[in-house]
């Protein structure tokens, strides 16, 4: 009770309540810009709060998480572009009810649902953190395949129109996320021998191209078409007692399903928007609605999404296993403020477990408040002159793409899906589908792997395991309810068609009569209230103060401007951020940095992918300036002995190992081996029963390797189980036997009492396990530990190489990075020159004489994928032909779509993105000119607009620079 009321103290103190508004504002800020965010902003800030109080540490990062997550629906529901991935679903439904002239209503409603769905995944969160955490590790790769394949069933359900191109959508969307290093066996596939391609597509460029660029180019494309007048009133904004009665249900179910869908690990608020989307559709009486302007939808989304915010911090707070990528950045935040998640938080921090769910409470208040608030100036959105807006959409449409991992590939893919978008759009393709798909996948896939290969290759498990059955029996109600459904209507289907396609071009026509004027008279709407002669004032002063700080040498270092570095150094980290790796980054990263030890900050870039290669690879492939150094442990010697690269540390110039952490062999509780040496002589007798969880060709599968190699056999059955917090759910969820953890890793989930160590592969004990003993004490020979390393391209100046080794040692002797590296159970040390070549060849050769590899055969999903895409194809091909007459999409428009103008802006994109690939001018020139083309082409070069259009231009352009760059230090392209 002390504690509750310490924490009540706290939250209600001004610096509480002022970090609460700022986090909330900021991740609202962040949520509704596509391509950025919460997980971006959130790893932005974590260095922050180092100096900060735990609890106002937390305070401000959950207040942030809360933010970005509701921050969506807003460019969603008014432009029909997704801010975050848990949005999609809000724009199926919130963009046409904008459509219709209610944008306030459309966002009322999916800021109610928001806030409802928040206090009720609030409530199990403050009620049932535990309980509940407990029971979402029973869940097993079956059960977990069977929960996405019922979410894969809605395929079908999400668009009632034609079964055919939904299924055909969704297949696309799956092939889709093929591409790159299975997770499922760590092979390459599916990339043609495209390098770029071994990271795979990446949702984020991949969903702003399908709905931000294809909706960019389908306005630019109807740009001569009149805007329908749209109220901007808050008319509708708050919700009336009908609303409620009707709607209780809806919000109920739709939370309920976040919640849950929330506490799985890794399963995200993306799955549980389409969950509870579909949920609401298959329930609703009037399902024809959906994808029209629902209001069932918008609230169904948006419950979920905000749900599944407090349902993933349950498996945090109670057992330390992180739910989503944020969750993990996070628990990373609790780590390096000294905290030891799990269990022993609620015994030994009350405090803290109390302030996060108080946090989580009162940032949903402010959420609401400052949404409900800002609703009527962001409804004007939808009247802001379309060649004002539209290029300012691009260019943080680019900037987030390439921000995701600082590839200039993603900005390439974000365009080519934008046009695939628009191919399967003008088609009658429906894209919620494809994304579906997309999203599910991969984690289908993963986990039917995983179960196949703990059960020799048995299938039946995922009708004999309980849950497993009930999660394949929904799926097939769901399946067949909405297909009896469309049976029944099939005699009069035709009918209904043609009528809704006459009610829907009637009321195209009566909206186009209703029409307020564009152009010159919308640009002068904007600014009536404020007067063009004020606005004029403020932009050149503010683009003449931007001029000045830019090149003033304000945001830079004055001295040494000749010497290295005269830029700021990215450090890539190959892993996600609150990783252990980007942990142990950003503890010397913020040395450095805070001790001036170099002129310039050292800038921290998260590329993760395919073990760790993909982050490698780009450092590889950088120029060899010492500007970009790579920050990765053992993994780029295992990476290349496992076959997923054929490269290695011979591709880089070594620059210092500073740390090291040992490895531990650990099982449940109760299972029947005492140390490391019974559980080898089980195996002898029974070979294959033991499920050994690993990740396929990283460190911990090698260490596995070595153990078997120690003991002269293949005793272990390989369970593909991903990294060590799904490691650990299966561990003590009982989906394996055995697995591998880092030290921290162990000491960190050993709090709970589920698991223990058999051995830890060092060359002596550890002084925090002085009970158990080492492999080698038990006569194994298996000493393998995991070492941090620092690398830079093949070719880097060797003066820059000393350079940066001198800082990095200086940074391994301060007390506080020593302390901090401690906490986190690794060693510090620090070599270079001779003795780090030295350590490199030891490591290469213990690491080449083990091959790794699964022992289970899996189907050839690809295959399987491409097979039923192409039959799907040929059947929407054979009805277009022989079966239908469908009407090309927009036919009903009052003015034919200026094609040659969408084609003509996209040229111009994909030039100003092949400036920025070749660095032929500045970030802010390029973008300025840019915005001032594009836009001048979407205006027909009308005098009226070019003062305003040339000044947002040197706003932009400036304004992202000087923000991201100099405050922020984050890169842009």
């Amino acid at each position: 009770m002390d504690a509750l009321q310490n924490t009540i103290v706290q939250l209600a103190t001004p610096l509480s309540l002022a970090l609460i508004i700022l986090g909330t504002s900021l991740g609202i800020f962040v949520g509704a810009i596509p391509g950025l965010t919460g997980a971006m902003l959130i790893a932005l800030t974590l260095p922050l709060t180092f100096t900060l109080d735990p609890q106002l540490a937390m305070t401000l990062l959950v207040s942030m998480y809360v933010g970005s997550i509701s921050g969506g629906l807003i460019t969603g529901t008014l432009l029909r572009m997704p801010g975050t991935p848990a949005s999609v679903m809000t724009t199926l439904d919130g963009y046409p009810m904008t459509q219709q002239g209610q944008p306030g209503r459309a966002l009322g409603l999916g800021i109610y649902a928001s806030l409802v769905g928040g206090l009720i995944s609030c409530l199990f969160l403050v009620t049932l953190s535990a309980p509940i955490a407990s029971w979402s590790t029973q869940l097993g790769p079956f059960e977990y395949f069977s929960l996405v394949l019922m979410a894969l069933v809605l395929i079908a359900t999400i668009d009632g129109a034609s079964l055919t191109r939904s299924l055909f959508s969704g297949t696309l969307g799956i092939l889709a996320a093929m591409p790159g290093i299975s997770a499922a066996t760590g092979e390459v596939r599916l990339t043609f021998g495209f390098t770029s391609l071994n990271a795979g597509f990446k949702l984020l460029p991949v969903l702003i191209g399908l709905f931000a660029i294809n909706q960019v180019l389908r306005d630019i494309a109807n740009i001569d078409q009149k805007v329908p007048l749209v109220s901007v009133t808050r008319k509708g904004l708050w919700l009336t007692f009908a609303d409620w009665k009707h709607q209780w249900v809806n919000l109920l179910r739709s939370s309920l399903i976040g919640t849950f869908i929330g506490i799985l690990p890794g399963i995200g608020a993306n799955i549980g928007s389409i969950a509870a989307y579909s949920a609401a559709r298959n329930s609703s009486q009037t399902p024809q609605k959906f994808g029209s302007g629902s209001a069932e939808g918008i609230i169904a989304s948006e419950a979920a999404n905000n749900a599944t915010v407090g349902g993933a911090l349950i498996p945090l707070v109670a057992m330390g296993i992180p739910g989503s990528v944020i969750d993990a950045i996070l628990l990373g935040a609790l780590v390096l403020h000294g905290l030891q998640p799990g269990p022993r938080l609620f015994s030994e921090h009350p405090e803290l477990v109390h302030t996060i769910m108080g946090t989580y409470f009162l940032a949903n208040l402010v959420m609401f408040v400052v949404m409900i608030a800002s609703v009527g100036f962001l409804a004007k959105l939808v009247r802001f002159p379309r060649p004002y807006l539209l290029p300012l959409i691009l260019t943080f449409c680019i900037a987030g793409a390439f921000a995701l991992s600082n590839r200039m590939f993603d900005v390439w893919v974000m365009l080519g899906f934008g046009l695939l978008g628009l191919v399967l759009e003008r088609n009658r393709i429906p894209l919620a589908p494809f994304v579906i798909g997309f999203v599910l996948g991969p984690i289908a896939e993963e986990n039917l792997s995983a179960g196949l290969m703990s059960s020799q290759g048995n299938w039946l498990p995922i009708i004999t395991r309980p849950i497993s059955l009930l999660f394949v029996v929904i799926s097939a109600l769901l399946l067949v309810v909405p297909l009896v459904r469309q049976f029944r209507k099939k005699r009069d289907y035709k009918t209904e068609t043609l009528k809704d396609n006459a009610a829907e071009e009637a009321s195209r026509v009566d909206q186009t009569e209703a029409l307020s004027e564009h152009g010159g008279h919308d640009s002068d709407s904007v600014w009536s209230r404020f007067g063009l002669p004020v606005w004029h004032t403020v932009a050149v002063l503010t683009i003449m103060g931007m001029l000045v700080l830019q090149y003033s040498g304000f945001f830079t270092n004055e001295q040494g401007l000749t010497q290295y570095p005269q830029r700021p150094i990215q450090a890539v980290v190959p892993f996600s951020a609150g990783g252990g790796t980007d942990l142990f980054a950003r503890i010397l990263q913020k040395s450095i940095t805070g001790n001036e030890l170099l002129k310039q900050p050292v800038v921290i870039i998260n590329q993760p992918g395919g073990s760790g290669t993909i982050g490698s690879r780009y450092v590889k492939q950088a120029r060899a300036d010492g500007y970009k150094i790579l920050c990765n442990h053992e993994g780029i010697i295992t990476s290349k002995y496992s076959g997923k690269v054929n490269f290695g540390p011979e591709a880089f110039e070594p620059i210092a190992q500073t740390g090291e952490i040992n490895l531990v062999v650990a099982v449940q509780k109760n299972a029947p081996f005492k140390n490391l040496a019974e559980l080898l002589q089980y195996t002898e007798k029974h070979p294959g029963e033991v499920q050994f969880g690993t990740n396929f060709g990283a460190l911990a599968h090698f260490a596995a390797k070595k153990i078997e190699q120690a003991s002269e056999g293949e005793y272990f059955n390989y369970v593909q189980a991903g990294d060590g917090q799904k490691r650990y759910t299966m561990l003590i969820g009982g989906h394996i036997d055995a697995t591998i953890f880092s030290l921290a890793e162990f000491l960190s989930y050993e709090g709970d009492g589920q698991i223990r160590a058999l051995a830890v592969l060092s060359e002596e004990r550890q002084s925090v396990l002085p009970d158990v003993s080492t492999a080698r004490e038990q006569q194994i020979e298996a000493v393998v530990g995991n070492s941090f390393y620092w690398w830079a391209p093949k070719g880097t100046p060797p003066e820059r190489i000393d350079l940066l080794a001198d800082v990095l040692e200086q940074t391994m002797q301060s007390d506080a990075v020593r302390n901090s590296l401690q906490a986190l159970s690794i060693t510090p040390v620090f070599y270079r020159g001779e003795k780090l070549n030295e350590h490199i060849s030891q490591s290469e050769q213990k690491f080449s004489e083990l091959v790794s590899g699964s022992t289970v055969q899996l189907p050839d999903f690809p295959f399987y994928i491409i097979l039923a895409t192409l039959l799907l194809l040929s059947m929407i091909v054979v009805q277009r032909i022989f079966l239908s007459q469908i009407p090309p999409a927009n036919s009903s428009s009052s003015s034919k779509p200026r094609i040659w103008l969408a084609v003509c802006c996209f040229v111009l994109l994909c030039f100003y993105v092949l400036v920025l690939e070749q660095s032929w001018l500045n970030y802010w020139l390029a973008t300025a000119l840019m915005i001032a083309v594009t836009g001048g082409t979407m205006a027909k070069w009308k005098p009226r607009y070019l003062p305003v259009l040339i000044e947002l231009a040197l706003l932009t352009g400036l304004g992202t620079e000087i923000v991201f760059t100099s405050v922020f230090s984050v890169v842009l392209p």
